[in-house]
């Protein structure tokens, strides 16, 4: 009980630090993105999991938190953000972090690149399955990681490149390295 009391108290520290934080480069702080809703369930969420879900301090401009799910068959916490403009074009990203290995297959067709995220190494392709046909230049990325005993998936979905609420590789790595501890 005081161990939950503990996590859930150090989250908000986290979240209110984070907060304080300034607005440079467009990014939105994390006491724009994360409501008292939203901290309760990040929270509940942990608690199920048994493990503390590292969460970026910043995110890019107009991205809110949508939604936090606890997958107890792989170990893991996924959180949804969207982009929050009244252009909505469908943009979305995905934080999954879990224990266990999702032993990721990658279709003979993708492009696996090797990008370095501060000082480890992460596997990087941009596409994704349409109809069992692998589509390389689909306006998905997803960049796979492990640290510290956790393995940890971070998923951009958009439409359109033209967007504000489009994030390139590079962001994506940026966001990323705000994970490494």
């Amino acid at each position: 009980m005081i161990k939950n009391i503990f996590r859930v108290l150090c989250l908000a520290i986290i979240l209110i630090s984070a907060a304080a934080c300034n607005k440079e480069d467009g990014a939105s702080s994390a006491g724009d993105v994360y409501t008292v809703t939203d901290v309760q369930n990040i929270s509940l969420a942990q608690q199920d999991a048994g493990f503390t879900i590292k969460l970026p301090h910043t995110l890019p401009k107009d991205y809110l938190f949508q939604s936090v799910v606890h997958n107890p068959d792989q170990q893991g916490i996924t959180v949804q953000y969207f982009w929050n403009d009244d252009d909505f074009s469908g943009e979305m990203l995905f934080l999954t972090q879990q224990l266990v290995n999702p032993q990721v297959n990658y279709a003979k067709e993708a492009i696996v690149e090797d990008v370095l995220l501060g000082n480890l190494w992460a596997k990087f392709v941009q596409g994704s399955d349409d109809n069992g046909v692998w589509q390389n230049q689909a306006p998905v990325y997803w960049l796979r990681w492990q640290a510290h005993g956790y393995y940890f998936t971070l998923i951009f979905n958009g439409n359109e490149t033209s967007s504000k609420g489009w994030i390139s590789k590079e962001q994506l790595v940026k966001l990323a390295e705000q994970l490494l501890w």
